[in-house]
């Protein structure tokens, strides 16, 4: 595969397709338009000695699923005990207590040295929720009350194994056809399916499921997907055909792709991997990539970037960072925060520490600055903030709490 395919024509314009949700809502995996930021304002400048207001708190099972929120409707999922047997579910909850308006069994709790239970968020998309398994199970769900429109086992489908970390990607929908990585073998590594029945629109490439999930874009009026499989960094159209494709070093990629307008793209990935930004054009269905730095330090694990003002924000492995755009220098570093996330709003970072404390920092290209702090949660926390209508919902294995930062 050549790293670069070279042609004339327009720039290749990166914009996110947008689900039908209000911009109040987070209806999937890093918020409406996957790229951890929100488009809120209004919200608090600064929190007192105990932190912003906490709306509600409440105990759940294992798991890593981010909470995608919509309405009045809180959507994630985790393990309970069903009949005697651990099993992941997808649940939805009310946003104003946390009460349980209906729960939805999917797969046998998955185990590994790594963590217990779900790693996928759920998408939601109209009056359906998608929602992926550990195992591999994938099932469209009634958004109204969680029953089964339609479901594959991609184990049963495929005779695949579950990857090492169980299944981790978050599923996209866009338009009729929901994008998944099922590690399928002869060509069906990635499928584009119809969200309505589950029917394989297409399929394309090889090798076991990794842990990225697909970045949807748009140019005009095409669509494209760009995602990391194995090793190569790819974008595809509509119906699966390759647009462009990268070498990308072989890995564990778990950090998304990030656009930054108006063409170009930040991957990165742990594990020595490090940091790269892309110039991307198209004509006529063919696209050019071309690397503009590396570097090998700001190595995103299962935590994504955020990128505001011309730079990008992100823990490199257990270090917080942020690094300039132009050339991907180091701006500055603060360390004790553990493999955290974070997320972007209203002029600031929101940070969860991976032990539970969360942070609002002051977005600023100069220096760390902190502007409150509060215990949010105990114990290992490796779930990304989701943020929608004035209220920052966080969960660990043990809780989800909810502030409200208006």
């Amino acid at each position: 595969m050549k790293n670069r395919m070279i042609v004339a024509g327009a720039v290749f314009v990166l914009l996110l397709s947008t689900p039908l949700t209000v911009a109040a809502d987070w209806p999937q995996f890093r918020g409406v338009k996957r790229d951890g930021v929100s488009p809120e304002t209004g919200l608090a400048e600064e929190w007192g000695e105990n932190g912003p207001k906490e709306v509600w708190r409440k105990s759940i099972g294992p798991g890593y699923s981010a909470l995608s929120v919509v309405g009045d409707r809180l959507y994630t999922m985790y393990v309970i005990e069903i009949d005697g047997t651990d099993k992941e579910v997808a649940v939805a909850l009310s946003t104003e207590d946390g009460s349980e308006v209906w729960r939805t069994p999917l797969g046998d709790r998955y185990d590994n040295e790594f963590g217990d239970g779900p790693r996928a968020t759920p998408t939601v998309n109209g009056d359906r929720v998608y929602v992926l398994d550990s195992t591999g199970t994938l099932a469209a769900l009634k958004a109204a009350d969680g029953a089964v429109v339609w479901s594959m086992d991609f184990r049963e489908t495929f005779g695949v194994e579950t990857p090492r970390f169980g299944y981790s990607t978050s599923v996209v929908v866009d338009g009729d056809q929901v994008i998944v990585q099922a590690g399928g073998p002869d060509g069906k590594n990635y499928l584009g399916l119809d969200k309505d029945t589950g029917e394989i629109l297409w399929s394309r490439g090889d090798g076991p499921a990794g842990y990225n999930s697909a970045l949807p874009v748009q140019i005009g009026e095409t669509k494209r997907f760009v995602y990391v499989a194995g090793n190569q960094l790819v974008c595809v159209d509509e119906e699966g055909g390759e647009v462009w494709a990268h070498e990308w070093p072989q890995g564990e990629t778990h950090a998304m792709p990030i656009r930054i307008p108006p063409d170009k793209l930040y991957v990165s990935g742990a594990e020595g991997i490090g940091a790269r930004l892309f110039r991307v054009s198209e004509a006529d269905g063919k696209g050019e990539i071309e690397l503009i730095w590396e570097q090998p330090f700001m190595r995103n694990h299962f935590s994504s970037s955020v990128v505001h003002d011309g730079i990008i924000y992100g823990f490199d492995n257990a270090t917080l960072k942020a690094i300039s755009v132009e050339d991907g220098k180091m701006a500055w570093g603060k360390r004790g925060l553990g493999k955290g996330s974070l997320i972007f709003a209203d002029g600031h970072l929101f940070v969860l520490s991976d032990r539970g404390k969360l942070l609002m920092l002051e977005v600023n290209a100069e220096g760390y600055e902190e502007k409150g702090s509060v215990q949010a949660l105990e114990g290992l926390c490796w779930t990304a903030p989701s943020l929608a209508d004035g209220r920052l919902y966080l969960r660990n294995h043990d809780e989800i709490v909810v502030y409200d930062l208006r």
